[in-house]
């Protein structure tokens, strides 16, 4: 296949109303997404980005949430005649590398991480252990918090990439996790993972994960300097205004850290703040959810602390915070 030329369309597909979009047969939420030239994506849940090479091998970005999605993302490939050459993960979270070892182990295909991520990767206990502050309860230690261990095999520092002879530019986009990153590809798409939610999303689960809101709000300006104008978001897919979701992200954010500074008008424990934010807000809550919220909300209050718009302390032998 010749760079920018589509493939014969599988008879497992059928193209949407969008002459770009086809979906499969049966499934209407598989769908393989032409979105630039040579820049596909498969639209699960948790997206997974493609890129074609001429010899019709492909680098994947991101793998879905586990092996299962790892193996219908090859038979999607096999069935449009594409062979894994590379994959490259956006970040460590088990919906975006869950399908890493399965692909890995099947096709060979070389991993690439930021090294921050590869530790993640390569350790997945380290996710849960993190959460939970300690050896995790048996009940954490689940597919949803803790991808399979895959190896990888190159840790990107630089801001390109060669594969197979193309260049793909390289975009730290930390703040939703500590190495998260994006990849602009040949055709000028950007892949921005879990650095941004998409306003629809954001409409019914207005929330926002997050390890570190300092960086998370220099991601937001890295964002907004950006002249691309082909984003696609994980979770949300491909952006029609990009500046308008960076700024309902931000608003997001916004809301939160001032509902927060509204409760700690007077002093409260980290798991006092949490069931009033979780009410607030309306958000779902399992065990999953519980750490997962906590570790977010412990991101806003060291951002209020560190910022000096809160202060932390002890008292009655109990950690408390306190605008």
């Amino acid at each position: 296949m010749g760079h920018g030329t589509c493939p014969l369309v599988p008879r497992e597909y059928v193209r949407c109303l969008s002459p770009d979009i086809f979906y499969l047969k049966g499934d209407e939420n598989v769908n393989m997404h032409v979105i630039k030239g040579n820049t596909w994506a498969i639209n699960f849940p948790s997206a997974v980005g493609i890129y074609v090479f001429p010899d019709n091998s492909c680098l994947l970005i991101d793998s879905g949430a586990s092996a299962a999605f790892g193996r219908r993302t090859l038979k999607i490939l096999e069935n449009w005649g594409f062979q894994i050459r590379a994959l490259f993960n956006t970040h460590a979270h088990a919906d975006h590398c869950g399908g890493n070892r399965y692909l890995q182990e099947t096709t060979g295909c070389e991993i690439y991480a930021s090294p921050i991520e590869a530790a993640f990767m390569e350790n997945p206990i380290l996710i849960p252990y993190g959460l939970f502050s300690a050896s995790p309860v048996q009940a954490l230690k689940n597919k949803y918090l803790m991808p399979e261990a895959s190896r990888v095999d190159f840790r990107i520092e630089d801001i390109e990439l060669f594969v197979n002879n193309d260049c793909f530019r390289i975009l730290p986009l930390p703040g939703h996790s500590l190495g998260h990153t994006g990849i602009i590809t040949p055709d000028e798409v950007l892949f921005a993972g879990d650095s941004l939610t998409s306003i629809d999303i954001l409409k019914g689960f207005p929330f926002l994960y997050l390890a570190d809101v300092e960086k998370h709000l220099d991601t937001l300006n890295t964002l907004r300097g950006l002249n691309i104008e082909q984003v696609f978001l994980a979770h949300g897919g491909l952006q029609d205004n990009i500046s308008e979701v960076i700024d309902y992200n931000y608003q997001i954010l916004m809301n939160l850290l001032q509902y927060i500074l509204e409760v700690i008008g007077q002093p409260r424990e980290r798991e006092e703040i949490l069931p009033l934010m979780v009410e607030k807000f309306n958000l779902p809550l399992n065990r999953n959810q519980f750490v997962l919220i906590l570790a977010s909300l412990s991101a806003c209050l060291s951002y209020l602390c560190n910022t000096k718009q809160a202060k932390v302390y002890t008292e009655n032998n109990r950690l408390l915070f306190r605008r």
